[in-house]
Order: C-alpha cells, then sequence, then structure tokens
C-alpha cells in the first residue's frame, strides 16, 4: 500500500515538471506593458471622450471625461460634456450638478442653454428664465431659440414664474 512504483514516479515527476516548464516559459514570454504615468493631457482626455460620445459608447465618454477632470479639475469642457452625457443617459439631476460646476469656471452661453434646457425638461420654469435671461446672444444660435420658444410654450402660463 504505501510502496511507490518506479515507473509511476517518473511519469508523474515528468508531468510535473514539463507543466512547471511551460508555466515559466509562458509567463517569461509575455511582453508587460506598465503605464507609470497618464501620458493624455485633460484636452486629449476630453477629446476622446467625445469621439466615444458621438459613437454611442456613454460609459467610455464618461471614463474619459472624468479622466479629464482627474488630470485637470478646473477643465470646464469636461464638466460641460458630462452634463450633456448625463442628461443623455436620462440622469436629470447629475446633469444639473455637472452644468452648474462648469458654470462656475466659464460662464457662457452654451452652458446657459443647456442648463436651461434641462429645468425646461423637468418644467422647472423658475430656474428656465434665471438661466434664459443670463444668455447673452441668445439671438446668434438656433439652438437658443429653440429653447427660448420651448421656455415660452412650457412656461407662458405663469405657473412658477
Amino acid at each position: 500500500m504505501g510502496e511507490i512504483r518506479k515507473g509511476n514516479f517518473s511519469s508523474l515527476s515528468r508531468i510535473i515538471l514539463f507543466s512547471i516548464s511551460c508555466f515559466l516559459l509562458y509567463s517569461c514570454s509575455l511582453p508587460k506593458i506598465i503605464v507609470y504615468d497618464d501620458p493624455l493631457s485633460a484636452k486629449e482626455h476630453n477629446d476622446l471622450g467625445v469621439v466615444y460620445y458621438k459613437k454611442g459608447e456613454y460609459d467610455l465618454a464618461e471614463k474619459e471625461f472624468l479622466k479629464a477632470l482627474k488630470k485637470d479639475r478646473n477643465y470646464y469642457l469636461a464638466y460641460f460634456n458630462l452634463g450633456n452625457l448625463y442628461y443623455k443617459k436620462g440622469d436629470i439631476e447629475k446633469s444639473i450638478e455637472f452644468f452648474k460646476k462648469a458654470l462656475e469656471m466659464n460662464k457662457n452661453d452654451d452652458i446657459l442653454n443647456n442648463l436651461t434646457y434641462v429645468f425646461l425638461e423637468i418644467k422647472d420654469c423658475k430656474n428656465a428664465k434665471f438661466y434664459l435671461n443670463q444668455i447673452k446672444n441668445i439671438e446668434n444660435k438656433p439652438e437658443y431659440k429653440d429653447t427660448y420658444e420651448k421656455f415660452l410654450k412650457i412656461c407662458n402660463s405663469n405657473q412658477d414664474e
């Protein structure tokens, strides 16, 4: 019962030795890429996020916009794009949050327009009017006029004004 036969041990040891050899050769032969520092700038991450967004790959876009913010916490364009992304995904609260952060860093008409539009989506006429009134060049872009017309249509009844 406790006897080891020479033939079986020899075969077993060959299998083990072969397995270990294969493992070592396989693991040593694979190239390993180690990135210590992210080579892309905040702008490059944002631009990559825009490409993913346009392709409808929203999760990848979100990751890139967040990487842009990790590189530069004051990069307003990444906040703006996250606002658009969350609106597209149906997360209105996050959309508003990110548009407001973008607005803190750069008060421009595009951010004001999109923030107004999001407030109109939830029929918050008071906030919509507040941001709409801050758009300086409302006549310059068709999307600003569309937002204004939507405001008149939704908020014309003086509900929240």
